[in-house]
């Protein structure tokens, strides 16, 4: 199993990192728990299971989350979730799902996409960033949330757990 995000000021990098050492905790000693990064995508061959997520900007995932994405989403029995993190708004359509992670679970291309809110340190922005962030009211601060996070990750390993061969977990209801 591989755990991947793109993250651009490495607060989404923190949450996969976390899932990824829940994961290793939950499994059981048949599953190995990998936590990579984008740059070589052959990490994410030859293996059972994906978790991948990608900090949200301008409401898309980032490139190099949105390539890795391509290359698995056809990977032959592949499990698949997905996670989005973004900066918590003032304003309620700025915090909805994201469109295209939501539908690929709808299709059947992937078991779940999980929301989680991000951290904001506007000290990292540069100049056009910090006047994105001003313009959808978003709020600085840590707004990731751990326990959601640890029961995002149990959660993955509870259904993993269940079925033990390669590309078991049903990836909708359609299936």
């Amino acid at each position: 199993m591989a755990v991947a995000a793109a993250s651009r000021h490495g607060g989404t990098c923190e949450i996969a990192d976390r899932i990824a050492v829940t994961l290793a905790a939950e499994l059981s000693d048949g599953w190995s728990v990998t936590r990579t990064d984008l740059r070589d995508l052959r990490a994410l061959d030859d293996v059972d299971a994906v978790v991948l997520g990608s900090a949200v900007y301008y409401s898309h995932w980032m490139h190099a989350a949105g390539r890795a994405l391509r290359y698995v989403k056809d990977a032959p029995l592949l499990d698949l979730w997905l996670f989005s993190t973004g900066p918590i708004s003032e304003v309620d359509s700025a915090d909805a799902q994201v469109p295209s992670a939501d539908a690929m679970v709808a299709d059947g291309l992937a078991v779940e996409h999980q929301v989680f809110g991000g951290r904001l340190d506007t000290s990292l922005l540069n100049w056009a960033e910090r006047a994105a962030v001003k313009a959808v009211h978003a709020l600085p601060g840590d707004h990731r949330d751990w326990d959601q996070v640890d029961d995002w990750a149990k959660h993955i390993a509870a259904q993993l757990s269940q079925v033990p061969t390669r590309g078991s977990v049903a990836r909708s209801s359609g299936r």
